[in-house]
């Protein structure tokens, strides 16, 4: 769970510090995190800038009350320090499709958001954003970062199955991948072309991980990859992103539905 709010805390820090700090503007917090139904274990993220480093950092925020609730369903997170806050999920049964929401307590000041809990599409029944192909009797995957015009939204991890580790999904080092709905952004970038490969035998196998998205968050990620991966040379200075916490912060937080999936190498489209 703590490797997508990671990765997308480092792309808030990108995105939002510069701007924040050459305009004199301040946040009382930056916010990330939300809820997996992959995992038991739930992770929120509380940090300020840290006004003080040249390089405008971040350092945690604790003592905090952070609460998520679903109709009668609550999650209470405590504070493991530095900013970390942790919860376990409750029963999802009668959960999809309805709203979550995010109560954060700090200082007498209330920070709420919502967001929706979307069914993932089944892997089975998706387009897969990875093909093989066969060079010198050598095997290479290939996995497209980025997928645009795509049915749904969505957040996908994907690796052979002989590299895959629950140890290595905790590190913004995750090879994630995204389709979108949306088409692709009017930039000339090389970087939308981004692959990730890997050598395999055809008795190998992959761990395809696929995670949905709400279509506000969906917009969120496409936003954040604009200010950042895709800005080119002569782009402007990244702008803050609007995400959907209330009340002077920064940040978004998410509810996905997540699902984990073993596929064979032989199963997987070959390239033309």
């Amino acid at each position: 769970m703590r490797f997508l709010l990671i990765i997308v805390t480092c792309f808030l820090a990108v995105s939002c510090q510069k701007s924040a700090v050459d305009e004199g503007q301040s946040y009382d917090m930056i916010v990330e995190g939300g809820i997996n139904t992959m995992y038991k274990e739930q992770y929120i993220q509380l940090k300020k800038l840290d006004g003080l480093k040249s390089n405008s950092g971040t350092i945690g925020i604790s003592g905090a009350t952070v609460r998520v609730t679903n109709g009668p369903n609550m999650i209470e997170f405590n504070d493991l320090g530095e900013g970390l806050y942790y919860g376990e999920l409750f029963n999802l049964k009668d959960t999809v499709g309805n709203v979550f929401q995010l109560t954060i307590t700090l200082n007498g000041k209330l920070y709420e958001a919502q967001d929706q809990l979307i069914p993932v599409v089944p892997i089975e029944n998706a387009f897969l954003p990875v093909e093989k192909s066969n060079l010198n009797n050598k095997w290479t995957v290939k996995v497209n970062k980025h997928l645009f015009g795509m049915r749904t939204s969505n957040k996908w991890l994907i690796m052979p199955q002989k590299d895959f580790s629950e140890d290595d999904i905790s590190s913004f080092r995750s090879p994630f991948s995204y389709s979108y709905r949306l088409g692709a952004p009017n930039v000339l970038n090389n970087l939308l072309g981004k692959t990730y490969n890997y050598e395999v035998s055809l008795k190998d196998s992959l761990i395809v991980s696929k995670f949905s998205e709400s279509p506000r968050y969906s917009r969120f990620i496409y936003n954040l990859f604009q200010e950042t991966e895709w800005k080119g040379l002569l782009s402007a200075v990244p702008a803050n992103v609007e995400g959907n916490i209330s009340n002077n912060a920064l940040g978004f937080f998410y509810v996905m539905d997540g699902v984990r999936k073993s596929i064979p190498i032989k199963d997987i489209r070959t390239s033309k």
